[in-house]
């Protein structure tokens, strides 16, 4: 994992202000969660790995709606771990996608949401997938598509490198909608493809501000960058004026993802 993206997570506020926004901002109902559910078709007591858990709020969703099979929550992020471990019957283990501590055939179901993209060997961790997914048993990965909410994403850069922040060591995804579905089909065979176009949508400017500081540490702008408030302010005061002189005008930026699944051979 990259130094922004350990940088990143070594705090959950970020991701849940981001997980936050796309459920009040998306311009058509936001439900990867629903998506993955579906996906799986769960009886409710299977075994279920979810990787690159965050802050487990899709193992706490699990648990909420009657899930009542083993669940554990695999991060690289302590603090996403803990997160986990506050759960009643989640496990929270600290380990690499691509190196999980569990024997082969293990999980009866196994998520990975949102995290393929920040794993520096994707083909790798979907080995493991396979390794630790009993046969029979489902794999869904979520990944964005190759161009997520691009306005915002020059908005942020834009203003690091204003401050001369180099760019160039800064998150990028190795692996996305497009590239996914082919690379699962040669580790699964068969794969289910679901696909979500969307975006967010924002009529005033705070919103705005504070997602996109969200994606600060992606940019290479860390909590304790010396020059972070001064871009916070800098950036701010930009949106500020974009909302002032388009009155009546929303901030659209187009985002997505797919959920792919494969069901593990051998039965």
């Amino acid at each position: 994992m990259s130094s922004s993206l350990e940088t990143e997570y070594l705090d959950p506020t970020p991701l849940r202000v981001r997980i936050d926004t796309h459920e009040h901002f998306s311009e058509r109902a936001h439900s990867p969660t629903d998506d993955v559910l579906g996906a799986l078709d769960l009886s409710g007591a299977e075994y279920l790995a979810d990787i690159g858990c965050g802050d487990a709020r899709f193992l706490a969703a699990l648990r909420a709606a009657g899930h009542h099979g083993p669940l554990v929550g695999i991060d690289t992020s302590p603090a996403m771990v803990a997160a986990a471990d506050t759960l009643p019957g989640v496990r929270g283990v600290l380990a690499d996608a691509e190196r999980m501590p569990f024997d082969d055939n293990t999980f009866d179901a196994l998520t990975a949401r949102h995290m393929l993209g920040h794993v520096p060997d994707p083909r790798g961790a979907l080995d493991e997938f396979r390794r630790t997914t009993k046969p029979g048993g489902t794999v869904a990965v979520v990944v964005n598509h190759p161009v997520t909410c691009p306005l915002i994403t020059e908005l942020v850069t834009a203003h690091a490198d204003s401050y001369g922040i180099d760019q160039d060591t800064t998150f990028r995804a190795t692996v996305d909608s497009a590239t996914l579905p082919p690379l699962m089909a040669e580790v699964f065979g068969a794969v289910a493809v679901h696909r979500s176009d969307n975006a967010l949508v924002f009529d005033s400017a705070e919103p705005l501000v504070r997602f996109a500081e969200s994606r600060f540490s992606f940019h290479g702008i860390a909590p304790d960058h010396p020059d972070r408030g001064a871009i916070l302010k800098d950036l701010r005061a930009d949106v500020g004026e974009w909302f002032a002189a388009e009155p009546g005008r929303v901030w659209r930026d187009p985002k997505g993802y797919v959920v792919v699944a494969a069901r593990v051979a051998g039965v």
